[in-house]
Order: structure tokens, then C-alpha cells, then sequence
């Protein structure tokens, strides 16, 4: 156990312990030790800790030093204070309140809440100087400056409280002091003269706004600001600060820096030519009254005449909006009208507000307004006053001179907040857990602290706790909206207040299986019209019930998604909701095939669908927006059992999935799709998905992984049109060829030659040709392998078809480069970068780059080679595949020797040989035994021998011409001498 240990960063570095201080030791061991008690909780690495501590001078002897130092704060540590060192680096574990900095922070968040100045004296008391006096490096340098704006804005804040409480006097003398040693500060000049005008000192407060405007303009050349410039004419008028009625703002406001200077700016006095009207709107709990509250606490001096603030009630759960005549007799009530002087026409009311407000500095702030029509009549005419009014709805028809939307809190934002609600004694052990909490809440402030305070009432949770009970989807909005103030009741007033067609309309789209949807999804889920939906779904947009964050796409926030479904369980029957989500699978359906056309002849009869299809047929962007949607929808089907919509889809989106090198949700749609074929007994379904798994599959994992899928796809698919089983018969021979050579390989691919011809579809006719492409160029046979490619290019050109065309394109790059004629093959590559960058096709793309770099080292360019090959790696890892991984690092290691990197292309060549022997890819293991070969030749010949040998020994009697090949080269290794 530690015994008081306190370790002091407010001043010089100190540090006691029982009573006694102890030796803090060099200064740099002390700078060490400051870094590590900052960071405390947190893993720093060895080359994190010498940026921190010794900047741009480093010792010679780099991180190594630092475990030196560690082990001397070590020896200086009573027993009980952790300094852990794990594989990433170092982290220290402090005691509760052990840090001086934490117990200021604490000491300020309770003084903010409560508003007690006291608990801000003892929190500024803990300051015994300049924060890490003497201490070195930029990183201390930087905490130093944040330490002291903490302590000037402390103060700044405990001077408000007490010139509110009326301790005018008092503060004169500690206000003098301040403002001699911060001459152009404005802030505590302002507060001065407030205090000299209040303690009956007028004179004297006109004197210290004389002083510090020349002092502003000798020094900066400018005039003093509008807070300074307010508080003057208050004291020239003879005015006293006037009315406030801003609620209390609150003891944890985060973030929102950007959005509350824009308030703050736009409510200037001293920039507006016009009455500003500043208008927040957002989502229901997103902390548009936070933020306006926070604004107007902030321009207390700006507006001395009074501060109103009005809450109209336009979405408070179990009350009705506020009338326009209770809001302006409370107004005028505000200004000091007397109850008995205000007019009982509406009328007069409005004119005698207008009246009254002119010449006066008022912010009025109109919280949570229904519309325009209840803020227009309680707008003053004065140019003098500033209105700053909050909605849920986008009030798009009042005229206002600054307008914010505002946002989900940023990650980091939306964690803080959750840890200073909870405490950072119980978080800081749970940082992940934070941030995982944070995501669920949706980064919704409103969930955040409803989520903070349950957990702060029960003190046996843990975050992660917490985090477990929200996985449910089911139960998260009721564990959000534990009274009236909660997620669900904010949203259900939205909801209840729409008209009866957008709340259908927003019900209904609570049934959508994806992430977000377009007017023609939303259409064909609720049975109306495109253009209809179009437009109540601006609407929903609108009252901040929907978010778009592209053109044409909309998307609910999480916590109102859940909410959406909710409703549409409650108010619609089950029959209504099996018949929307059919509607909807449909059209997905319908135009996914019309987007599939490229290879119409593997689909399924499509559903009917709506007559309002968007026009997918010219590119894939259509797909791309709803990728994550087609899978879900497939997901859906499936899963509700309905089998012939799952299998349809599946076929639809495979090959584009596969395109995109989205693998991963590729065996999603086809394990989904297999499962509702074979569930169904569709052996014509069935045999499409085996063939695609299939035929996928060998691309991504090795030809052993699809040939079982691609044989009893044939089997499936014997009385299937010719245009079927020539893909399937082609996909067949080529993986038995990549597995065997000596296999029927050829007796497959002829066989699905004849029967594309018969299919008299030129488009299938292409599939036979490159594989047969593909198995000659296997065997070295270059020459045949060209013909074919050419053939098969040359039909795929006149169909205009461009995405066939990149894998024949690389194919006649790879035969050229045999035929050793770079020049070409980098025009064939090229050809085939344009269409494969242009059509998004990753997989074709990392075998063009593989293409384009050994054109590039065969010509002499090896740098230039290495970058491509790099590039061709880096698509090639994240297409999550194995053969295009594994001839990515070939060709790169083959650039690499050839640019004088042996070393990292040995790397390569091992990595290779580690990944092909976990596949049994035979001919792979040979090539990377060989380029290991290649790596010591120069120095080691019996050691290449001996690699070459194994390679051999791989190949021999599986791939002749490889084994060939091996043993010409043998031929001039020597062998090692007995």
C-alpha cells in the first residue's frame, strides 16, 4: 500500500510520500516522471516517451536509455505505485487523487455544478506556481500552457459567481492585481469596471476603460472588444446588469467548440447590421438547448439590458406547445412590465414588446419552437437585441441570419462526456468500454447522460456491464428511456406531431433490412408513388427524423432506427409488414439482375416489381450505393424463410461482390443463398450458387477449394440451358487443370466451348476462351496461350463489353513478357489498368500492377518496378485472397533483387513459401524456393543448389514444364564439392 503518496505537478515537480518529500532526481528523470503521471493509465512506447521528453536532441543511445530511467523512478516509488512495462511500452498507475492536476479537475466539476466559489478557491489553492516550473521538452511545455488557461479560466469563472452573489467590493482589490498583470486581457478589465461601477466607484471604473483602451490601441493597435465595450456603456447609461433567465447551463458541456464560437460570433454586437437571428435544429436529444444556453451564458455582458429565455414547448412530452400570447406576456413580464399595464389584445401585446425592446441589448432565447409561425410574432424589431431560438425542425421559412444543423457529437466528444458524467475513477480502466458505450448511445447526448447517470446510480456496474445489457437491440431504447425525459418519449413527440402520411411513411421505413435507402427503395416499401416519397422524405429530413448525408440516399440515426421499428411493429399488422418487406426485397431483386446483366445468363427469373426502377443499366454506381443493403436483403430473405427472393438475390450480387473484393460479404450472400436453395430443393438455384462459390473460391483460396463445389454443380446443372453449364463446365476444367495438368481439363473446357457456341450467346463464349488461355500460359505454352486470349478479347471488344475485357488484357501482358517484349506487354497492362481502375475490379487490378511491374524490371526501371509491385501487394492484401497475394510478393521479391534488395526480397520469397505450404499450393512453393535461390546465388551457390533441388523435387511429375524448367537451370548451378 501506498502511504500519501502525492505527486504535484501544479508548481515545481514534487513529491511526497508519508509525510516526507522525496528526491525527484535529474531533471530529466523528472521530466520522465511528469510525462509518465500525465499519462497516467495509458501505454507509452519507448520511442512515444523519448519524443516526449527530449524533443529533437535524443541521447545516441536512442529508447534504449529509457529503461534506465524507468528503473530509477522505479527505486524512487514507494511500494504500491505500478510502473508496468508491457510489450507496447510503459504505463504508470496512480492512486485516486495521488495527481495534483486530477484533484483539480475534480474540485473544479464539483465547483461548476454546485456554482460554489469556495470549492473554486480550493481548487486554485492547489497552484503553487507555474505548472512543471523547469521542467524541459515542447510536450511539457504545451501542458504547462493548458494547465495555466485551466487556472485563468477557473478563476475567471469563480470572479462570475462572486460578482453575481454581489461581492462587488471585495473583488476590486484581487481584480486590480489581475488586470495589472494581464494589461490586455479584456476579460478581467471588464470585470473590474463591473466591480469598481457596482461598489459605487463609477468614476473609477470609466478611468480603468480609459486606461486599458489605450493600453489596446499602444500596444495592438486595435479598439476593445464588445463584452468591454458593453460593460462601458452600462456604466455611462448608469445601468445596473439586467434580467437573467438562463437556465443553469449545466456541469458537463463537451465539444461542440466549433458550433458554440459560431453562435457567440454571429451574436456579436459589434458585426451585425441587422437583429441577428440565430437558429439551432436537430435531432430530438442531440443538445440544441445545451448549446443555446451555454451561448447566452457566454454573452452575459454583450446583452446587459437582460437576458429572456422562453420555452415554447413545441416538442415536451405531455404538454402543448406554448400559445403566442403566454409567450409574450411572459416577454414583457421580462422587460418589467407590470402584470397590470399589459394589453389583452394580442396586438397591442406585440406592439408594446416591440416598443419596449427598442434600444435595448436583449438576447431573448426561443427554446424547442414548434415552426416558424410561433417564433415570427416574438421577433423585436431592435437592432440593438439578438434572438436565439432551438427546433427540432429545419425552420426553413423564417428569415435568419445564421442557421446550424447540428451534429452527433464526434467519438471523442461523445466519450468524454460519458466519462465525466460517470467519473474517470471508474472509467479509466475501461477506456475501450467508454468508447464502445459512447457508439451504442449513438454519440446522442441525451442517451449519453441518461446512460451516465445509470451508471453513476449504481456503482456495482461496470461500463462493460452496461455495454452487455445494450447489445439487444430490443431492450437498448428501454434501457435509454427510463422516464419522461428519455430517448424514446423525446422521439415519440416528434412522431406524433408528423401528418398521417409521413408517419407512415416512417413506420414503414423501419423495416428496412440495410443501413439507408433511396426514394425508389423507400417507394416500393410503402406503395407509393417515387415522387411522393421523394418528398415526404425531404420532409422527414426536415423535422430532423431522418439524416442524408449524400444527395438522394437517407438513413435513420441508430436509437430513431430502433424506434422507427418499434412503431412499425405496434401500429402495423403483421400482414401489412410481410407485405412491405416483400415490395422492398423485390425491387432489390428486380434491380440487382438489371444490374447484373454482364452475366444475365447465370439469373434467376426475377420477382415483379414496382414500375419505378431507377436506370441501373449504364454502371455499377447503383450497386455501390446499395452494397450493404443487397446483403442484408439477402440476409432478410433467407432468414424469413423467403427462399426463391434469397436465392435470386445471391445470384444477383455474387459476382459483383467479388468484383469489388468485398470477400467477406461475399460468403455471407452465398452461404445465405445456399441455404434458401437447398432448403427449397431448387437444384437449378443450387447449382448457380455451387458454381459461383466455386468458381470464386479456387481465386481466393486455390483451385482444391472450388473444384468439389464446381463437380456437383455440374451435376446439378445436366438439364440446365447450354449458356449455364458452359460456365459451369468452363470453371470446372480450368480448376481441375490448375489442380492436375495431366487432368481431363481439356475434354471440360472444349466441352464448354461447344456448348457456348451452341448457347449462340458470343458474350459465354469468352469464359472457354480464357481458360484456355489461362491452362497454355500454366504450361509456359505461351505462344497457343496468346491466340486464345486474342480470340477471346477480340469478341468481348465487339460486344462492347469493357468488364471482360481486363483479365484478358492482363493475360496477353503476362504471354508477351515471356515473349520477351516489355514494350508490349506494358501497353496490354496499361489497357488493362484503365478499365480495371475505371470498373473497380481489385482483383484484375493487383495482377495488372504484378503485370505492369515486371514490364517495368524487364525493361531496366527495377525502383520503378519495386513501386508498382508495392501497390500491386497493397490491393492484393485487402482483396483478403490467396493466389493474388501470393504472385503479388513473387513479383515483388523479383523487383527487389533486381534493385539490390536482397534482403527484403528473401522476406518475401520465405513469407511466400510459409503461405503456399499451409495452402499445399505446389507451384507456388516451387517459385518461392526458387527466388530463394535467386537471393543467395551470388554468395552461397550450394545453398542455391539445394533450394533449386527442393523446388524440384515439389514440381516433379505434377507441372512437367516447371520441372522442366528447374532442371535446365540446374544445369549451370555446380554442385557442392564432397
Amino acid at each position: 500500500m501506498t502511504e500519501a503518496l502525492s505527486i504535484d505537478l501544479l508548481g515545481p515537480l514534487t513529491i511526497r510520500s508519508g509525510g516526507s518529500e522525496l528526491n525527484a532526481g535529474p531533471v530529466r528523470q523528472q521530466a520522465l516522471l511528469a510525462v509518465l503521471a500525465l499519462r497516467a493509465n495509458h501505454v507509452t512506447s519507448p520511442e512515444q516517451l523519448l519524443d516526449l521528453v527530449w524533443d529533437e536532441e535524443p541521447p545516441a543511445t536512442g529508447p534504449k536509455v529509457i529503461p534506465t530511467y524507468v528503473y530509477r523512478i522505479r527505486k524512487l516509488l514507494p511500494p504500491g505505485v505500478s510502473l508496468e512495462h508491457r510489450t507496447t511500452g510503459y504505463v504508470m498507475h496512480l492512486p485516486p487523487d495521488c495527481l495534483d492536476v486530477d484533484r483539480f479537475e475534480t474540485k473544479i466539476a464539483a465547483a461548476a455544478q454546485v456554482g460554489d466559489p469556495a470549492l473554486y478557491r480550493e481548487a486554485l489553492a492547489l497552484f503553487r506556481g507555474e505548472p512543471l516550473s523547469g521542467l524541459p521538452s515542447n510536450y511539457l511545455a504545451a501542458q504547462r500552457q493548458r494547465l495555466i488557461a485551466r487556472r485563468d479560466v477557473a478563476v475567471r469563472d469563480r470572479l462570475d459567481l462572486e460578482l453575481a452573489a454581489g461581492n462587488h467590493a471585495e473583488l476590486v482589490p484581487e481584480l486590480l492585481t489581475l488586470v495589472s498583470a494581464h494589461p490586455l486581457d479584456e476579460r478581467y478589465a471588464s470585470r473590474l469596471i463591473a466591480a469598481q461601477f457596482h461598489s459605487g466607484r463609477q468614476a473609477e471604473a470609466l478611468e480603468t476603460y480609459a486606461k486599458t483602451r489605450a493600453t489596446l490601441l499602444d500596444e495592438l493597435g486595435v479598439e476593445p472588444g464588445p463584452e468591454l465595450r458593453a460593460v462601458h456603456q452600462s456604466v455611462l447609461r448608469n445601468e445596473s446588469t439586467g434580467h437573467d433567465e438562463l437556465p443553469y447551463s449545466g456541469a458537463t458541456f463537451i465539444g461542440r467548440t466549433t458550433e458554440l464560437a459560431t453562435v457567440v460570433a454571429a451574436l456579436d454586437p459589434a458585426t451585425r447590421t441587422a437583429p441577428p437571428v440565430v437558429a439551432i435544429d436537430g435531432m430530438a436529444g442531440i443538445g440544441k438547448t445545451s448549446l443555446a444556453v451555454q451561448a447566452g451564458h457566454r454573452l452575459v455582458s454583450a446583452y446587459p439590458d437582460g437576458r429572456l429565455f422562453v420555452d415554447l414547448h413545441g416538442h415536451t412530452p405531455g404538454r402543448v406547445p406554448l400559445t403566442t400570447e403566454a409567450a409574450i406576456d411572459h416577454l414583457l413580464r421580462g422587460i418589467g412590465v407590470p402584470p397590470q399595464q399589459i394589453p389583452g389584445c394580442l396586438e397591442d401585446r406585440l406592439a408594446m414588446w416591440r416598443s419596449k425592446t427598442a434600444g435595448r441589448q436583449l438576447l431573448i432565447v426561443l427554446d424547442n419552437a414548434p415552426d416558424a409561425r410561433s417564433v415570427r410574432p416574438l421577433l423585436p424589431g431592435a437592432i440593438t437585441c439578438a434572438v436565439l431560438l432551438t427546433s427540432r425542425p429545419q425552420l426553413t421559412d423564417l428569415d435568419t441570419s445564421h442557421r446550424i444543423a447540428l451534429e452527433l457529437l464526434p467519438g471523442t466528444d461523445a466519450a468524454s462526456l460519458l466519462t465525466e458524467i460517470v467519473g474517470a475513477d471508474r472509467t479509466s480502466t475501461e477506456q475501450s468500454a467508454v468508447e464502445e458505450l459512447a457508439e451504442r448511445c449513438g454519440r446522442l447526448p441525451l442517451a449519453i447522460r441518461i446512460a451516465g447517470s445509470r451508471l453513476r446510480h449504481r456503482p456495482s456496474w461496470t461500463v462493460a456491464h452496461f455495454n452487455q445489457r445494450l447489445k439487444d437491440q430490443d431492450r437498448r431504447l428501454n434501457e435509454l428511456s427510463r422516464d419522461a425525459g428519455g430517448v424514446a418519449p423525446a422521439f415519440a413527440v416528434s412522431y406524433e406531431q408528423l401528418p398521417a402520411d409521413q408517419r407512415a411513411v416512417f413506420r414503414r421505413l423501419g423495416l428496412m433490412p440495410g443501413k439507408d435507402i433511396d426514394a425508389y427503395g423507400a417507394a416500393a416499401l410503402c406503395e407509393l408513388t417515387v415522387r411522393d416519397t421523394e418528398q415526404i422524405l425531404e420532409n422527414l429530413v426536415d423535422a430532423s427524423l431522418l439524416l442524408q448525408p449524400v444527395p438522394d440516399r437517407f438513413e435513420f440515426h441508430d436509437l430513431l432506427r430502433e424506434y422507427a421499428g418499434q412503431v412499425a411493429a405496434d401500429e402495423e399488422n403483421e400482414t401489412d409488414r410481410d407485405a412491405a418487406i416483400d415490395r422492398l426485397l423485390a425491387y432489390y431483386a428486380h434491380t440487382a439482375h438489371r444490374s447484373a446483366a454482364y452475366h444475365h445468363d447465370l439469373l434467376l427469373d426475377a420477382p415483379p416489381a414496382s414500375e419505378s426502377l431507377p436506370d441501373v443499366s449504364a454502371d455499377l454506381r447503383w450497386a455501390d450505393s446499395e452494397r450493404v443493403n443487397l446483403v442484408a436483403a439477402v440476409e432478410l430473405a433467407e432468414r424469413t424463410k423467403r427462399d426463391e427472393l434469397a436465392s435470386a438475390l445471391a445470384i444477383a450480387v455474387a459476382p459483383y461482390l467479388h468484383d469489388r473484393g468485398r470477400q467477406d460479404e461475399l460468403d455471407v450472400v452465398l452461404t445465405a443463398g445456399l441455404t434458401a436453395a437447398q432448403r427449397s430443393e431448387d437444384r437449378s438455384a443450387e447449382a448457380r450458387l455451387l458454381y459461383l462459390r466455386g468458381h470464386i473460391g479456387q481465386f481466393r483460396c486455390g483451385p482444391e477449394k472450388g473444384v468439389c463445389d464446381l463437380r456437383r454443380s455440374a451435376e446439378l446443372a445436366a438439364d440446365e440451358a447450354p449458356a449455364v453449364r458452359a460456365h459451369i463446365l468452363g470453371s470446372l476444367g480450368y480448376t481441375a487443370g490448375a489442380l492436375d495438368l495431366r487432368s481431363d481439363w481439356r475434354d471440360l473446357l472444349r466441352e464448354s466451348l461447344r456448348l457456348a457456341q451452341l448457347a449462340d450467346d458470343r458474350r459465354v463464349i469468352v469464359t472457354p476462351l480464357g481458360h484456355l488461355a489461362a491452362l497454355h500460359a500454366r504450361q509456359w505454352e505461351f505462344s497457343t496461350a496468346l491466340e486464345y486470349y486474342e480470340q477471346a478479347l477480340s469478341v468481348a471488344r465487339d460486344l462492347g463489353d469493357e468488364r471482360l475485357q481486363p483479365d484478358l488484357l492482363n493475360g496477353i501482358a503476362r504471354c508477351l513478357l515471356d515473349a520477351g517484349k516489355p514494350y508490349d506487354a506494358l501497353q496490354a497492362a496499361r489497357a488493362a489498368q484503365r478499365l480495371a481502375s475505371q470498373l473497380t475490379q481489385d482483383f484484375s487490378l493487383s495482377y495488372t500492377l504484378c503485370y505492369l511491374g515486371d514490364a517495368y524490371r524487364q525493361l531496366g526501371w527495377a525502383d520503378k518496378a519495386v513501386d508498382t509491385h508495392q501497390q500491386a501487394l497493397q490491393i492484393a492484401v485487402g482483396n483478403c485472397t490467396h493466389l493474388d497475394d501470393v504472385d503479388a510478393r513473387l513479383s515483388l521479391g523479383a523487383s527487389l533483387l533486381a534493385a539490390g534488395r536482397s534482403t527484403e526480397a528473401d522476406e518475401q520469397y520465405a513469407l511466400v513459401l510459409r503461405l503456399c505450404e499451409e495452402r499445399g499450393h505446389v507451384l507456388g512453393i516451387a517459385q518461392a524456393l526458387t527466388g530463394l535461390a535467386d537471393c543467395v546465388q551470388a554468395t552461397s551457390p550450394g545453398q542455391a543448389r539445394a533450394l533449386l533441388e527442393r523446388a524440384l523435387d515439389r514440381v516433379d511429375g505434377v507441372h512437367p514444364i516447371a520441372a522442366e524448367r528447374l532442371r535446365a537451370r540446374l544445369t549451370g548451378v555446380p554442385a557442392p564439392i564432397q
